[in-house]
Parts: C-alpha cells; structure tokens; sequence
C-alpha cells in the first residue's frame, strides 16, 4: 500500500498549486462581494459558468467558474475541502494535481453544459469531486480498508447534498468521472 508523505504544504519546488488556488479563489471572492453592484453581475464579469456567454464561444468559463463564489459559505467549504485534499498534491506532484483539478472542473461544466438548462454556476466543486473520486480511487487500487472506511462517509454527504435544491449536480458528477478517469491514466503511467 502507497504510504501518503503528509510532509510540508509548501514544496521545496515553491509555492504549492492549493495554495495558489485557494489564493485566486479568495480574492476573486472578496472581489465579488466586496464592490458596487450586483454579485452575480460581478461573478460573471470574473469568469463564472454562464450558459449564453459559452454558447457564443466563451469556453474558457468552463475552468474559470472554479475561480467565482458568491455565498460565504460556498467558499468556506470549497476552499476547506481543497486545504483537506492538498496532501493529494504530493502523491501526483505538482503538475498532475493542478491537472486532474483543472480538468475535473473543466469536465463538471461540460457535464451541466450538456445535460442542464441553467444559466449561472460558481464554485470550484467539479474539482474538488475530481480529486475525492480520485482519493478514492487510489484508495481502492492500494486495497486501503481503513482510508475507504474514512472517506466513505464524506463521499455519501457530498452525494447526499447533490440532491438540494440550486445544487449543481452535473458539475460535481462530471467532475468526479474526469478525476477517477485521470487518476486512472496517473496509476498507469507510475
């Protein structure tokens, strides 16, 4: 079984990619909130998902959306759980981490994209699905007993809260297959 290091959140390589992340996430937010105008006019104008502007070409809303919250406690928790998942960075290093976040956040909005109607979404939950899953996946090809016993219970919640209303589910679901299926790609390039 893989033992995770758990050392140092910041690397000797610099500054760790949750870190910067959770830095952009933070100031974007105090941006969103903090000026004239509406928030979610003030969330669009940052990059948040809004369906009519990627139809008409603006793609790179898919990513950026994991950049934009509106409620204080949407942050919180997005931003909580990215600082619980950071040990995950030095498991794939670096690259592969910002990877599998960047693109499960990316694959969570092509989710909704594809199969909801809805015009706005915030938040950096399709990555963080991506790297739960992931975990989970890992945990699972190291026959890990006791770390599925520990994150089975967080897993149920998260499904549990895709069921409340103005939950995006799409995102969290296409963000959770983009990270089990990029943590698949990772174990078999080891």
């Amino acid at each position: 079984m893989y033992q995770f290091r758990g050392g140092p959140s910041i690397l000797s390589e610099g500054i760790s990619v949750w870190l910067v992340v959770l830095i952009v996430c933070a100031v974007v937010f105090f941006y969103i909130v903090s000026g004239n105008g509406h928030t979610l006019e003030r969330a669009v104008r940052c990059g948040c998902y809004d369906r009519e502007r990627i139809r008409r070409g603006q793609w790179w809303r898919l990513l950026t959306v994991g950049c934009t919250h509106i409620q204080p406690w949407h942050i919180a928790m997005n931003l909580l759980a990215l600082y619980n998942l950071r040990f995950l960075e030095d498991f794939f290093g670096h690259a592969w981490f910002a990877l599998i976040l960047a693109a499960s956040v990316a694959g969570g909005s092509l989710l909704e994209y594809a199969s909801s109607k809805v015009r706005y979404s915030v938040g950096l939950s399709g990555g963080l699905y991506g790297l739960m899953f992931g975990y989970f996946l890992i945990l699972l090809t190291y026959r890990s007993v006791s770390g599925l016993r520990s994150i089975a219970l967080t897993l149920i919640l998260n499904l549990v809260i895709n069921f409340m209303p103005g939950i995006a589910w799409q995102a969290h679901v296409g963000g959770a297959i983009t990270g089990m299926v990029l943590t698949e790609v990772f174990l078999l390039l080891r």
